[in-house]
């Protein structure tokens, strides 16, 4: 008697049309990389572990939950019987579990691939392994008060239990194994057959079913987009500080690859943030190529920093926001609550499931308006929506997701603003741009030698006036501070007291106080009289008395200043270094050139001269185009055909022979009708194949077709046709 068959996974895609077939490709994008040759390919390919994994990642915590279910049950199973476990309709689910081909139908119930199994594991659920055997009840009203002990511990799992000594296992053991209660396994254990376990449990294979998704609980908010804005603009003026900063002076990196301690507390001081907020701005900075680390372990702003300045505050804001919804790699492990955090910019912060997690939050909190969740009931959510992850790692990722949306302005006071809803959807954040405050061309002058910024200025203002004073404050207005310092800064620029007076007037709407004046100009006129040059270093001065007070002062005693002439002093110590120590103490010195006449000026703008590498990608599939869909599907069909019309061939001894006319006659009968035609076909070597061809056009004794096993248009020579047959479409 033969053993019974039933219907297999791929005569169940045979037997879908081709929206079911696009739907299944849409949802499962990784079935499509590259695309299979027919069905039997795409057959495989779904029911493989990566790929089933995959697409049990997306299911959320019911929708799996029905799948455990209906994987623990005698196959086929019914929507009637899975209904008489939940309790609860389920028809949509086993739908979109059809639909994604984790089930396939056989005669009217549904049954699960062997790759979906195999990927669950064993005891699943807790439960063994299924014997066959049909239980309606178990009544253990007589069972021995140590058996119902036993089956506490077995009921819900492990399925397995040990005994030492099977030929005397205890009266309890032994009176669940005379009441086929429970399996001998092996020489050592016992097992609990699925179908007892689950009569034990009640008929359950879950304790209960989660049905529902859990509900954000938040206070509402109504000037999310308003706080939004300001975050935003407070962010992209932490990139700029933070890219002067270094460009002015660069930043130390690791040998390894990224930021050392002591410069992601620098970078974190000079902000005023946390290192972990600090972290997140350099690493948004890197995503886009605005900092690079060159070979020297700096770290610099890169040219791409000039071109994103020039843009409006929109599009930069939308350049890095829209990199950090897709970017894989993971700001939150820089500062870790607890042990050592990865260095920013370092090559360690990639993590695969960061971009799906990120996109699932922001997902959930866009499509609840006007909310700011609590982070306990937003990591409830998310756990619900990605059960297969663990909850205290998806707990991490949400938390933050969340603090970074909020620094970059995607939520204002927690809730997801309007101009991040227009960022979801690829479209401009318009939003953001009426809420952010126009640009400002102009400071106001204060009798303290502050200039107040009553909002943003345009960036070529702002780097030109940051060259001249010390930036003091910074928010809604900004607040500059004009000293010796930032003159003697500017000075080294190669500004003189004219120019510097000159773009103060012109930038401030108030009157330039006079005693500002005067320190420009008294800087000015002490500038450079004292010379630095390479000696390692020299000092030189046409008045002796500078110099003398040099040689005697003794914060100078570092420098190890020796006399060379009347106007001219040598040291040891590096050129910078020279320059750094009389400017602490009040000197005005001004490096000098080679020549000795010419005044050195330091660079304003310090570039990296390498090329950005912008970090890699660690992401899932795309979505599939409609495009790519339709051909995916055409190329599907048609190899489904051709291997449908290989193993109808006849063996290869009953080639079709026809004479070298009535091939000839075949061929140009067929050519570009679309109908496809089986020929033997002498190769090079002298060998005769099987070809199925779609003829197009014949030309100088070669007809060019469609070869449908290789699907690509070749040549072939009529004289090495063997023959030819017309095959049935």
């Amino acid at each position: 008697m033969s053993k019974p068959t039933h219907r297999s996974f791929a005569d169940d895609l045979r037997g879908r049309d081709d929206a079911a077939l696009a739907a299944l490709l849409a949802a499962r994008p990784d079935l499509l990389s590259p695309v299979p040759p027919d069905i039997s390919a795409l057959a495989a390919r779904a029911n493989s572990t990566p790929s089933i994994s995959r697409a049990l990642d997306t299911l959320n915590q019911w929708e799996l939950e029905v799948l455990e279910l209906m994987a623990c049950l005698e196959e086929p199973v019914s929507l009637e019987e899975v209904e008489r476990y939940t309790k609860v309709p389920s028809s949509n689910v086993i739908a979109h579990l059809y639909r994604l081909c984790l089930l396939y139908k056989d005669q009217g119930a549904y049954r699960i691939p062997r790759g979906v199994r195999e990927t669950f594991g064993p005891e699943l659920c807790g439960l063994g392994q299924r014997l066959g055997s049909r239980v309606e009840k178990i009544d253990l009203k007589k069972a021995p008060d140590a058996s119902q002990e036993m089956l506490k511990k077995l009921t819900w799992g492990p399925s397995r239990g040990s005994v030492k000594d099977l030929k005397n296992p205890g009266p309890g053991m032994q009176w669940l194994l005379d009441n086929k209660i429970l399996v001998i396994a092996d020489s050592h254990h016992v097992m609990l057959p699925a179908e007892n376990a689950i009569a034990l449990r009640g008929d359950k294979v879950h304790h209960e079913y989660h049905s529902v998704e859990p509900l954000l609980i938040g206070e509402h908010v109504k000037d999310a987009d308003r706080a939004g804005a300001h975050e935003a603009a407070t962010f992209l003026m932490w990139v700029e500080d933070l890219l002067e900063a270094w460009s002015r002076e660069p930043g130390s990196a690791l040998r390894s690859g990224g930021m050392s301690i002591r410069e992601l507390k620098r970078a974190a001081q000079l902000l005023g943030v946390t290192e972990a907020c600090a972290a997140f701005v350099a690493e948004s900075a890197f995503a886009i190529g605005l900092v690079s680390i060159d070979m020297d372990d700096r770290i610099l702003p890169t040219t791409a920093y000039d071109l994103w300045l020039a843009r409006t505050p929109v599009e930069r804001w939308r350049e890095i926001a829209a990199q950090w919804l897709i970017t894989s790699r993971t700001a939150g492990l820089c500062a870790p609550r607890e042990g050592k955090g990865v260095a920013p910019l370092g090559p360690e912060l990639d993590r695969a499931a960061a971009p799906g997690l990120r996109a699932l939050t922001l997902e959930l909190l866009a499509t609840h308006a006007d909310l700011a969740p609590t982070l306990d009931s937003l990591i409830d959510l998310v756990a619900w929506n990605r059960p297969r992850r663990a909850k205290h790692l998806q707990a991490e990722f949400v938390e933050w997701t969340v603090r970074e949306a909020h620094w970059l302005g995607i939520t204002g006071r927690g809730a997801f603003t309007s101009f991040a809803r227009q960022l979801l959807a690829d479209e401009e954040p318009t939003s953001l741009a009426n809420q952010l405050p126009p640009l400002i061309d102009h400071v106001l002058l204060q009798g303290d030698h502050t200039a107040i910024a009553p909002g943003p200025l345009y960036p070529e203002i702002f780097r030109e006036i940051s060259l001249m004073a010390e930036v003091e404050s910074r928010g809604t207005a900004t607040v500059f501070r004009f000293s010796e310092k930032s003159l003697r800064h500017a000075l080294d620029m190669g500004y003189d007291a004219e120019k510097i007076e000159a773009f103060i007037k012109k930038t401030s709407k108030t009157d330039v106080p006079q005693s500002l004046t005067y320190q420009i100009h008294d800087i000015a006129k002490r500038y450079g009289r004292l010379r630095v040059g390479a000696m390692h270093s020299y000092l030189r001065c046409d008045d002796e008395a500078i110099l003398a007070e040099a040689m005697q002062d003794k914060r100078l005693v570092a420098l190890e200043l020796r006399r060379l002439a009347p106007t001219v002093i040598i040291s040891p110590a590096p050129l910078e270094e020279v320059l750094e120590t009389l400017r602490s103490n009040g000197y005005a010195p001004a490096a000098e050139g080679n020549d000795g006449l010419t005044t050195l000026t330091s660079p304003s703008a310090k570039r990296s001269k390498s090329r950005p590498r912008p970090p890699r990608l660690i992401g899932d599939y795309s979505i599939p185009t409609p495009e790519l869909l339709t051909a995916a599907l055409r190329a599907l069909r048609t190899g489904e055909h051709v291997s449908t019309q290989q193993r109808t061939l006849p063996p290869l001894a009953k080639t079709p022979r026809t004479t070298a006319s009535d091939t000839l006659r075949f061929l140009q009968e067929m050519s570009g009708t679309g109908g496809s035609l089986w020929i033997g076909y002498a190769d090079t070597d002298g060998g005769l194949t099987h070809r199925i061809i779609e003829p197009m056009a014949i030309a100088a004794g070669y007809v060019t077709a469609f070869d449908q096993i290789s699907g690509e248009i070749k040549r072939f020579a009529i004289a090495r046709i063997s023959g030819v047959a017309q095959l049935d479409s």
